[in-house]
């Protein structure tokens, strides 16, 4: 009988809140433990409070995170594969008892952005200086994989490109639109504009200047949808009963609002990847973005990419997919043609042949 080849996930702490990292440590996880010839487990750190009892949260997570943790790893039995899902611990690379060791790079925000976020991230780069001791290094993008380079010591034949796919629970099939309007006290006479995340680099301030411009059109016939974490951001008292923030959601529930939305609103001046860009895809949803390298990537030449704070441009293309049904079918087109390079089936394909 053949051997099973013994693959271990290392998670975040869940006190860490990285509901991202999250999401895609169990997308692999249950998906690759499908597959008879391996044998999967996962390791996920547990937190220990007492450190944060005496300082702050912030403070509790640090020393969790390279001093807790690093001490559980070293005490775990060996694997054929370790897989580190999150960039931010790569630093547990000489602790990990495995004969191959992987780990995923999402993106490298702290450190591009580190002036506009207006602090030096030490131990970012502390863990990212370990990128070169792994045997293979994911990055979820081209443009990762440039950063990876520029910014750290990480030799550039390590790193291979592993562009992620989305579950399918992201498809066509159609739903009950007035149920799940409900569901969330959401009009359902209204056309309805989905935007995502929470962070300075997904440019809100943009959306917002948009659905302004928008209300002047449409009136009451028009909200924003977003999701994610709360928007750090203060909504102007005027747009606030057309502005609808639903937060604390499973990915099931993420599904049932791209099937209820009109169109995906990305106008982010940086991503790593730009996974809710894939969903929208998979879900035939249209989107107008920004044209950063990242959504290039993987939309191609699609006709509706701006400039990140070009909320003029963007707002007519809304209008256009709205009113105008014939390029609305034209879009879904292209759409739909774009998203057969993401398959599920083939992702796989490329991550364990990375394993065997």
């Amino acid at each position: 009988m053949k051997k099973k080849i013994l693959i271990k996930y290392f998670y975040n702490f869940l006190e860490d809140n990285r509901k991202s990292m999250d999401t895609v440590s169990d997308y692999l996880y249950n998906n690759i433990k499908k597959d008879k010839n391996f044998k999967v487990s996962r390791f996920i750190p547990k937190f220990d409070p007492k450190f944060s009892k005496f300082s702050s949260l912030a403070w509790g997570l640090r020393y969790n995170r390279y001093v807790n943790c690093p001490n559980q790893v070293k005490k775990l039995k060996k694997v054929d594969v370790a897989h580190v899902v999150d960039h931010q611990y790569a630093h547990l690379v000489h602790k990990i008892n495995a004969n191959k060791k992987i780990v995923t790079v999402h993106d490298l925000i702290p450190i591009k952005f580190k002036k506009k976020i207006g602090k030096n991230p030490y131990l970012v780069k502390f863990s990212l200086n370990h990128l070169k001791y792994f045997d293979e290094v994911i990055a979820v993008s081209e443009n990762t994989k440039k950063d990876i380079v520029k910014y750290t010591d990480c030799p550039k034949n390590k790193i291979s490109v592993l562009q992620s796919t989305v579950s399918q629970r992201f498809n066509l099939s159609t739903i009950n639109k007035k149920k799940i309007c409900h569901k969330y006290k959401l009009a359902q006479n209204c056309k309805k504009i989905l935007i995502v995340g929470a962070n300075f680099y997904k440019n809100h301030e943009t959306s917002l200047k948009i659905l302004k411009e928008l209300i002047k059109i449409y009136k009451k016939k028009i909200i924003f949808i977003k999701i994610g974490n709360k928007l750090n951001l203060k909504v102007d008292d005027k747009l606030k009963e057309f502005f609808f923030e639903i937060k604390n959601i499973s990915r099931e529930q993420v599904n049932e609002i791209y099937k209820i939305s009109d169109i995906l609103l990305f106008p982010s001046i940086y991503e790593g990847y730009g996974l809710p860009i894939v969903e929208a895809l998979k879900s035939g949803l249209p989107i107008v973005a920004s044209n950063i390298a990242t959504t290039k990537e993987i939309l191609g030449k699609y006709p509706l990419l701006f400039k990140p704070k070009d909320f003029i441009s963007m707002t007519k293309a809304i209008i256009k997919i709205l009113n105008n049904k014939n390029y609305l079918k034209y879009l879904k087109k292209l759409l739909f043609i774009r998203s057969k390079m993401f398959n599920e089936e083939i992702y796989f394909k490329k991550l364990k042949k990375l394993y065997h």
